[in-house]
């Protein structure tokens, strides 16, 4: 799992992006998103082995 300060995580463009957007399969950090706080949702990022994992839960 990605630490919470990495570099991926402090870009942003102009906004202040303090919401992380992880993959539940594989916990790399799949985006961003601006929050008023520090906020972390998991999803799938769609790739791969987390593809198929997904496919199979349904």
């Amino acid at each position: 799992m990605k630490a919470l300060t990495s570099p991926e995580a402090g870009v942003a463009q102009g906004r202040q992006d303090m919401g992380l957007i992880i993959c539940s399969g594989c916990e790399e950090m799949v985006d961003t998103i601006p929050t008023d706080g520090v906020k972390i949702i998991h999803g799938y990022c769609g790739k791969g082995e987390c593809e198929r994992s997904t496919a199979q839960n349904s």
